[in-house]
């Protein structure tokens, strides 16, 4: 019985082991790079709801985004949504076009765009407002997970290349 019981644990300390080695993290988790954060915000758009959602978002993976002075600049150069009704349902869509500045004024992300989808019944009017932030909590994790793949050597870059 005991015997047993070592084994079970020797392979599930193996199995995480493996997993732990290889990169595998928990869906929800990010590896952001410490040059990221505090991040500014500028948008070309009046999009409060969207800074807040953003801002509530990062501020969970520890990532802040503020609108005073920082190194690492989120640019909004678009936010636009639209719904369609299609066969009784109605599709919602918000769509954002952003970048990434670092503080050479160097490009790390550029105009990128990012969208959610939601479907909901066309004649529920109170649901629509809620399905909205839910499209924005999703565009935030979608940027948040696009973050993800800038290092701080993307950061660093001064835009001049080694002779």
């Amino acid at each position: 019985m005991r015997r047993g019981w070592l084994a079970r644990c020797l392979i599930i300390c193996a199995a995480v082991s493996l997993l732990a080695g290889c990169g595998y993290q928990l869906k929800g988790q990010f590896r952001l790079a410490d040059g990221l954060s505090p991040m500014v915000w500028q948008s070309q758009t009046d999009a409060d709801e969207l800074y807040q959602t953003l801002r509530g978002t990062f501020s969970l993976y520890g990532l802040v985004l503020q609108t005073g002075p920082a190194d690492t600049l989120l640019q909004l150069h678009r936010e636009s949504y639209a719904q369609v009704s299609l066969d009784e349902t109605l599709i919602l869509t918000l769509e954002i076009e952003w970048s990434l500045v670092n503080q050479f004024n160097q490009r790390v992300i550029s105009r990128r765009v990012t969208r959610a989808e939601s479907r909901l019944p066309d004649d529920d009017d109170d649901t629509r407002l809620e399905r909205r932030q839910a499209l924005r909590n999703r565009v935030a994790l979608r940027v948040l997970d696009q973050l993800e793949a800038i290092s701080n050597e993307d950061l660093a870059d001064t835009g001049n290349a080694p002779s």
